[in-house]
């Protein structure tokens, strides 16, 4: 049973797909199970998807393994392959969440297969990246920063205190472990991080920007509570180097290609949404 489940992910698109089935049907089948079959290409393209779904590795795999090796693997997905057979006869496949995870699960292979030889065509060279960075400069640019922590809590009162205590050479990170009420910062000492302007609350921002680099501000109301804030860095704004986000210029300039063909299709098969169905979604 372990076995078929191992191999049960790698079976899904090839079971599920009529495309995988016709193209199967061009081969003499090294394997029957009932009903189905089994060809060479199919145990390549099985053996590159337990190896990370690097299909050009599989024929360094099937050559290095022995004939005992070859047949367990056969024998595991023949396995598979009667399980599958078995669930259709019962109808699992007409099961709603079995039916929607096989549809869904088909989209998602062949649009990822769509966009991908999409991709071939798209212009990815130095000059086009550079000519992308230069057009939109201003994204790249490194914003004005200020890395933070603080202790969030009920009343002025308390922020007061503990903000006393910091300024006295309290350890503000075990402060805010234990008196903020913000758990999700206060595990880590009350850090947030960098954050940019317009990243949060304007008077929290301002008051964090004001703060020289180590010092510590507040109490500072908002309408989560009152703060006591430290700064502890801050970055000034700088224009980026091409080469320093090299890779970011070429994702961007990818989902530009993108969608822009998006919008093509779009145009040709615009999306229409029942706002009315969609607005009761949830709704008893």
């Amino acid at each position: 049973m372990k076995k078929i489940l191992l191999v049960a992910a790698m079976l899904v698109s090839l079971i599920a797909g009529a495309a995988a089935q016709a193209a199967a049907a061009a081969e003499e089948p090294i394997m029957k199970a009932g009903s189905e079959s089994v060809t060479t290409s199919d145990i390549l393209y099985l053996l590159g998807q337990k190896a990370g779904g690097n299909e050009a590795v599989a024929g360094m795999l099937v050559s290095g393994m022995s004939a005992e090796e070859k047949q367990s693997f056969v024998r595991e997905i023949g396995d598979l392959l009667l399980v599958f057979q078995a669930a259709r006869l019962k109808g699992i496949h007409l099961d709603s969440a079995v039916a929607a995870k096989v549809r869904w699960d088909a989209v998602n292979t062949i649009a990822q297969a769509y966009v991908e030889r999409e991709a071939l065509r798209w212009d990815l060279s130095e000059k086009a990246l550079r000519a992308h960075f230069q057009a939109h400069e201003a994204d790249y640019a490194v914003k004005e920063a200020v890395y933070v922590r603080h202790i969030l809590v009920e009343s002025e009162a308390e922020a007061s205190t503990l903000m006393l205590q910091a300024l006295a050479g309290g350890d503000f990170a075990e402060m805010a472990k234990k008196s903020s009420k913000d758990q999700g910062s206060a595990e880590k000492g009350g850090e947030l991080g960098w954050i940019e302007k317009g990243y949060t609350v304007p008077v929290f921002e301002d008051a964090a920007f004001s703060a020289a680099k180590g010092g510590i501000v507040g109490p500072v109301k908002t309408e989560y509570g009152w703060h006591v804030i430290q700064a502890l860095d801050k970055r000034p704004a700088s224009r980026a180097t091409f080469d320093s986000v090299r890779n970011q210029v070429a994702q961007d300039l990818q989902q530009a290609y993108l969608e822009s063909h998006l919008e093509k299709l779009r145009n040709a098969n615009p999306v229409v949404i029942d706002e009315k169905k969609l607005d009761d979604m949830g709704k008893k």
